[in-house]
């Protein structure tokens, strides 16, 4: 039966009770065929849980299980519910989120329809709450980082052979992305909120003080340098930007106040060593580009990341440094 939207949701160890609010945000869409569209919860390794039957009974929604024998990480749950969807699109949801409000679907799979879009994205929103115990939510219109409010045409992904990387268990998201933002013929903003980025205190990017940005840096330019790899044989004519552009981002965001204060001291010298490491087989776009190039992606780089700090030592000072140049 022909399936408009293919949801999948990777499941690790999330209870009935903590993916109740996906599942029932999904339900609550006004204005829809549910018929057209299709439930797939990845679970990843099968000593995890499927969903209870009786549970699922709950929604009046076509759910169905995909399971990973062996514990492979998001992406490959992703993938595994992706190599099963019937879709035509497919939008993926971390299982402890939810959908922003009830006309987030019907406003999404319209636009898909109607545009035909290789990659419609939305606004998301992320909920945080501060020191004092309040809550908090920001914000994020596009980023090619997060899977959050994201439609995606399968047949795009399919005929383009893109997919999750086996060897990532964290930032796959951001390889998938760069390689197919970077593929999309289509491309459309739809200026919505669709998602809701749920704050848990004891996931893996929230605990601990939110140390995870720091720490898993070196893994988020690993990912993004297998991407560079993959697109230098398949758009070779976009490497210049995108190498330009990554390399910038990665200077202002290594001097912002937070990267040079001195607990994160240690999280800076790694990052800095995996950039190093992981730009020297791209360096020499940087190298050969021509210097109004330089300037433009600069100036935007530093806007969009940057606005309002000062730079401790000027990119150049930065690569000698580095040893880079």
């Amino acid at each position: 039966m022909r399936k408009l939207l293919s949801i999948i949701i990777p499941k690790y160890r999330e209870t009935e009770k903590q993916i109740f609010p996906l599942l029932s945000s999904i339900n609550g869409q006004a204005g829809i065929d549910f018929s057209d569209i299709e439930v797939i919860i990845a679970v990843d390794g099968e000593k995890n849980k499927c969903l209870n039957k009786d549970f699922l009974h709950l929604f009046d929604l076509d759910i169905r299980h995909e399971i990973l024998k062996e514990n492979g990480g998001p992406g490959l749950a992703r993938q595994a519910g992706l190599d099963a969807a019937k879709g035509e699109y497919v939008m993926f949801c971390d299982a402890d989120d939810a959908l922003h409000n009830v006309g987030v679907l019907g406003a999404l799979m319209q636009e898909a329809e109607a545009s035909a879009a290789d990659i419609l994205t939305s606004s998301w929103m992320e909920e945080l709450i501060d020191a004092k115990g309040n809550w908090q939510y920001i914000t994020h219109e596009t980023d090619n980082t997060w899977m959050h409010g994201k439609v995606l045409r399968r047949q795009f992904l399919t005929q383009n052979n893109i997919r999750f990387h086996e060897s990532l268990r964290i930032h796959e998201d951001s390889y998938f992305l760069c390689i197919a933002s970077s593929l999309a013929e289509r491309s459309r903003y739809l200026p919505i909120t669709s998602y809701i980025w749920k704050y848990h205190p004891d996931s893996i990017t929230r605990k601990n003080g939110a140390i995870y940005t720091y720490e898993s840096i070196p893994e988020f330019i690993r990912a993004c340098s297998l991407a560079h790899a993959e697109l230098e044989k398949r758009v070779p004519e976009q490497m210049e930007y995108k190498v330009l552009q990554f390399i910038l981002y990665c200077y202002f965001c290594f001097h912002q106040p937070g990267w040079l204060a001195k607990e994160n001291t240690a999280f800076l010298k790694a990052a800095e060593k995996a950039f190093t490491e992981h730009i020297k087989p791209f360096w020499h776009y940087w190298e050969n580009a021509p210097k109004h190039t330089f300037a433009d992606i600069y100036n935007q780089e530093r806007q969009r990341s940057f606005h309002g700090c000062v730079e401790s030592e000027t990119v150049t000072e930065w690569a000698a440094r580095l040893k880079l140049s």
